[in-house]
């Protein structure tokens, strides 16, 4: 009998610790901690952020600074989620875990309408087109077009960690021209180029000469006599000359002998050429076939007119456009200079002959597009 009314106290004892234990645990819920949310980003379409199936803010693609929200939320010592959703809709768009710590916590958030990135960097375009206009694409989407000159920054969204390849071609057509890959790492890329309306020459540089009293020039042969040339190589071989020379004054040859050789495929080369005697002086050329002393042109019309001869130009004519110093080579030392030179025809009558002499004609400086 008393062994019963042992064991009943035992258990009235136990069942009251357990009730105890439970108010103590009712009375001690676990503690909400906050934290601050900052969304900072694009989006090309008006946003919603919930939080525990409330919205808790809104982001309107009206507002010209982008997004740039904070809220405070509560939360307990486990993760919760943040979602995004474009606004009218219930597809969530991204959901980003929220720890209970620290307290300040920042989201990227940049939204071009098809995927929602973590990352930005900047993507300088600079560049020169000679003839039509080129798309620049992103993983196969256009995203600019330009013609002529561009210098421009674009903004590109990319995830940490990631690549994206960006793709230029011209507009109307679809062979790629040139590819680079874009890095998440760096914060600032580049890409610096020229278009000859058929081909794209990539990170095109002024390098400085090697002598700073020299000129460095790169430069490509056009020419303006697409019928009569025998589509060789060519080398101008320079002369100077008083600027107030006349067209038939022969100029003086420089010694020891400049040759610079130019494809006949339009692409560039390079050469530093010396200072002028003076500033009243200016650099003429005569243009040969590779390495030899022979025009690279056959005779007709419109080269020649009937009654008159090719004759060496000997450094007489230094261009059709003589008159306009933005035609010409103008000499500045320690400079380097991104250039198109073209040829020309010059009708004179000499000693009583009828002779047609071939210079430089256009000179077109492009390295104000590249600095």
């Amino acid at each position: 009998m008393k062994l019963k009314k042992y064991i009943h106290l035992l258990m009235l004892a136990v069942i009251g610790l357990s009730l105890s234990c439970s108010k103590a645990e009712l009375l001690s819920p676990e503690p909400l901690k906050l934290v601050q949310l900052n969304i900072i980003g694009t989006s090309e379409v008006d946003l919603e952020y919930l939080y525990k199936d409330s919205v808790i803010a809104e982001s309107k693609i009206m507002n010209s600074n982008g997004i740039n929200l904070s809220r405070i939320i509560t939360i307990n010592d486990q993760e919760g989620d943040l979602k995004i959703r474009k606004k009218g809709t219930s597809e969530i768009l991204l959901t980003k875990a929220i720890a209970a710590a620290p307290f300040e916590q920042n989201i990227n958030i940049y939204y071009d309408g098809n995927k929602i990135y973590n990352n930005t960097i900047s993507l300088g375009i600079k560049g020169f087109a000679l003839s039509g206009e080129l798309e620049f694409l992103i993983d196969g989407v256009v995203f600019s077009s330009n013609s002529g000159a561009v210098d421009k920054v674009s903004t590109i969204l990319i995830d940490k960690g990631t690549t994206r390849e960006i793709s230029i071609r011209k507009k109307g057509g679809t062979a790629v021209l040139l590819t680079k890959t874009i890095e998440s790492t760096t914060a600032r890329q580049n890409i610096v180029y020229f278009f000859d309306g058929t081909k794209i020459v990539d990170n095109v540089k002024l390098d400085p000469p090697v002598n700073p009293s020299n000129m460095m020039i790169s430069a490509r042969f056009e020419t303006t006599f697409p019928n009569q040339f025998k589509g060789v190589d060519v080398d101008l071989v320079f002369y100077t000359r008083l600027l107030s020379s006349a067209n038939t004054v022969v100029g003086t040859k420089i010694t020891p002998e400049i040759r610079f050789t130019l494809p006949k495929d339009g692409s560039f080369n390079a050469i530093e050429l010396p200072p002028l005697p003076g500033p009243e002086y200016i650099y003429s050329f005569d243009i040969y076939e590779k390495g030899t002393n022979i025009e690279p042109y056959n005779p007709g019309s419109p080269l020649t007119l009937t009654g008159y001869t090719i004759k060496p130009n000997e450094g007489r004519v230094t261009s059709a456009y003589v008159n306009y110093a933005e035609d010409r080579i103008n000499f500045e030392a320690g400079k380097s200079k991104l250039m198109i030179i073209t040829d020309s025809r010059t009708l004179a009558v000499v000693a009583g002959t009828r002779s047609v002499f071939i210079s430089g004609g256009k000179v077109n400086d492009l390295s104000k597009y590249f600095q």
